[in-house]
């Protein structure tokens, strides 16, 4: 017959512990097991926090809420800010300046302000402490008292702004209408009074820095030009209308130059005209033409006067006559101051050539002159220019702070930058809350604070709550689910039945049974070990249902036909006698002891045939009897006659000889409480069984309760079929 094995090796399968935590993975299903689990402490605990919260909220005394409007004007104030240069450029964040005078009206500096102006610490209303001092005397408040109270009122005091509007709602919440009112107006009035405050400190502050620095900025304006005219004085660079007498000198020198040169050219040109008529022989017409002269006009009109009585008195008397020669002696006298007049004319212009090319000589010398004295003089103008340019720099950024000072000078009489636009009236009606929101919001903190309980129990407990996980936390085998079994389960069976052990034989189509059937199959065939012949059961500590779960494994391999024995391996509880209710009179320490054979301390279980080697009321010893020779000869010969042998074992913490006796045994079976058993303590366990040498086939987990997510049974297999 080929045997399958229906479990991989658990070192293959199963990953080491999670050492990190005890809450295993989270999930959907996480969840609902938690709350399956954790159901009647999240119930309660979400009941009583929604009856609490619930009336809390209905014993509440009525409160009243009043609302001043506030129109925000962030752009008034131009004194100088962070964000403005000196010259007035300004980057435009008015969204940023609308915010922060929110955040001054929800301030606690505002709100302390309000609290001393209004005296709110004298008023039962904020201070819980006014009412037992109200028959005496006023005492002074303290410190710690003030905190509270601004505290208090601060909670009380709302900002709003509507929309992307500059207009703010402030709200103030109080017991009666007419002390909301007059907190909400107070509070605006002293927003205003801050403002106006916190603008002329400002002014103030600009004003001595920009006062300090515009002296700074004109003893620098000074100190430069001061050194610019004792450079020049120094090289010698005068000047007169803002520009040196050297560049003076020179222009005007050039411009005489120009016009000598001219007038030179056009006295020459009037004399070599004069020379060129006087050479070609030309009359004197031309010649009084180019000289212009009104002297020789005048002689040439005698001449032609006495041309004419010249010819008038040749016709008359002839050529000798005496009157005729004076005519002709007049006529030539004429001529000869003609030519006089321009001899005298030519020798004169010629003069004025001589002079006019002697000035242009004598003028270009001195341009010659000027302009050695200007190519000397470059370095010490380049120098100069310098020296002008840094004054100039400095002199603007003077005029610069010098026009921003006079700007803020009278900065404290502008207006404030909040106006009250709607002052606030004493409400009407106070603040309702509706039963239904305060159920809603009841029931929603209950629900939370159960859940959160709840989840807190979960993360405190260090148990079981599936075999999920069992492999996570221990990374072994979880080799089976035993489910629970009620009192109502037991009680449908007759009163000498009502035992797990032998509710399997009168239920054989039980969910508890097949999940005995399940750890019997997952302990025989275990592909990764070899047939485990003597299997010991243990557990972490008492009260783990181990012995139980010993005789029904014993029991339903019996069912099964196997020759089955169980061993009462427990010295001190020694409960399987109880259980089967037996007296024995001999059993397994009278058999190492070697007063009787096996066979004679044998009981027989006559509803499934299985054996029991029991422990008797009698009868103790000191020695290690499991670590004796006679327990390995014992086993030996028990594996002769025996398909399986059940050792019930004591607890691992709880007794030192159990990992002896565990280590003998082929394979062993760790029994776990569901949601009882504590991780650590079966690790610690595990860790012992280990270093003993036993070979632990995986953990058996008790008592699960059958309604838990994860927890599997066929409905064929469900406590109720027969």
């Amino acid at each position: 017959m080929n045997l399958i094995a229906i479990r991989p090796r658990p070192e293959d399968q199963y990953p080491p512990p999670n050492r990190d935590g005890e809450l295993g993975t989270i999930s959907l299903r996480w969840f609902l097991a938690v709350f399956l689990r954790r159901r009647i402490l999240i119930a309660c605990t979400a009941v009583i926090a929604a009856s609490f919260c619930f009336a809390t909220l209905l014993l509440q005394r009525p409160n009243y809420t009043a609302v001043a409007l506030v129109m925000i004007n962030p752009g008034q104030d131009r004194t100088l800010q962070p964000t403005q240069s000196i010259n007035g450029a300004e980057v435009s964040q008015t969204a940023p300046v609308v915010d922060s005078q929110l955040e001054v009206l929800r301030s606690q500096m505002l709100a302390g302000r309000l609290v001393d102006d209004l005296n709110l610490v004298a008023d039962p209303e904020w201070n819980p402490l006014a009412r037992r001092d109200a028959a005496g005397p006023p005492a002074t408040p303290s410190p710690r008292t003030r905190v509270k109270v601004v505290a208090a009122v601060t909670k009380a005091i709302e900002v709003r702004r509507r929309g992307l509007t500059y207009a703010v709602e402030v709200s103030v919440t109080a017991l009666t209408p007419d002390r909301a009112a007059q907190m909400a107006n107070r509070l605006v009035e002293l927003f205003q009074q801050q403002q106006m405050e916190s603008r002329l400190q400002n002014v103030d502050r600009a004003s001595a820095w920009l006062a300090s620095r515009v002296r700074e900025l004109r003893d620098d304006v000074q100190a430069k030009e001061a050194a610019a005219e004792r450079y020049r004085a120094q090289r010698g660079l005068l000047s007169a209308q803002g520009a040196l007498l050297t560049e003076q000198q020179t222009t005007e020198i050039q411009g005489s130059m120009m016009q000598a040169r001219a007038d030179l050219a056009e006295k020459e040109a009037r004399y070599r005209q004069l020379e060129q008529t006087v050479n070609s022989g030309g009359s004197a017409d031309a010649i009084a033409g180019v000289l212009s002269s009104s002297v020789i006009a005048q002689l040439r009109s005698q001449e032609a006067e006495i041309a004419r009585r010249q010819a008038d008195l040749e016709s008359r008397y002839g050529d000798q006559h005496p009157a005729v020669v004076n005519v002709r002696a007049e006529r030539e006298d004429n001529r000869n101051q003609i030519n006089a007049e321009i001899a005298r004319i030519s020798s004169s212009l010629h003069s004025e050539v001589e002079i006019a090319r002697a000035r242009l000589n004598t003028l270009e010398g001195s341009m010659s002159a000027m302009r050695g004295e200007l190519v000397g003089n470059n370095e010490q103008l380049l120098t100069l220019r310098e020296y002008n340019r840094e004054a100039a720099a400095a002199r603007a950024v003077y005029e610069t702070f010098l026009q921003r000072f006079n700007e803020i000078a009278d900065q404290g009489s502008l207006q404030s930058t909040a106006e009250l636009v709607s002052a606030a009236t004493p409400p009407t009606l106070p603040n309702k809350l509706s039963l239904s929101i305060a159920f809603l919001l009841s029931a929603a903190l209950g629900l939370g604070l159960g859940i959160i309980a709840g989840l807190l129990a979960e993360a405190l407990d260090e148990g079981f709550g599936d075999a999920d996980d069992v492999e996570s936390k221990l990374g072994v085998a979880a080799l089976a689910v035993i489910p629970q079994l009620s009192a109502g389960d037991l009680r449908q069976l007759p009163l000498a039945y009502r035992h797990p052990a032998a509710y399997l034989i009168k239920r054989p189509v039980s969910a508890f049974t097949e999940a005995c059937r399940v750890l019997r199959t997952a302990i025989l065939f275990d592909a990764s070990r070899p047939k485990s012949q003597v299997v010991a059961v243990t557990s972490a500590a008492p009260g783990e249902g181990k012995t139980t779960l010993s005789l029904c494994l014993a029991r339903i391999s019996a069912l099964s036909g196997q020759r089955v024995l169980l061993i009462d391996c427990d010295l001190r509880r020694r409960s399987v006698k109880d259980i089967l209710g037996i007296e024995p009179l001999t059993g397994l320490l009278q058999v190492l002891a070697g007063e009787v054979q096996w066979r004679q301390a044998i009981y027989v279980d006559e509803a499934t045939g299985m054996h029991v080697l029991p422990l008797s009321d009698s009868g103790f010893s000191s020695k290690d009897v499991f670590g004796s020779e006679d327990m390995d000869r014992l086993l030996s010969q028990l594996r002769e006659s025996f398909d399986m042998i059940v050792l019930d074992c004591a607890p691992v913490l709880a007794v030192a000889e159990t990992r002896v006796i565990v280590g003998k045994a082929d394979g062993a079976v760790f029994v776990a409480s569901w949601n009882k058993t504590s991780a650590r303590a079966v690790r610690t366990a595990l860790k012992q069984l280990q270093s003993a040498g036993a070979k632990v086939q995986g953990v058996a987990l008790n008592s699960v309760h059958r309604r838990m997510p994860g927890y599997y049974s066929y409905p064929a297999y469900g406590l109720n079929k027969t």
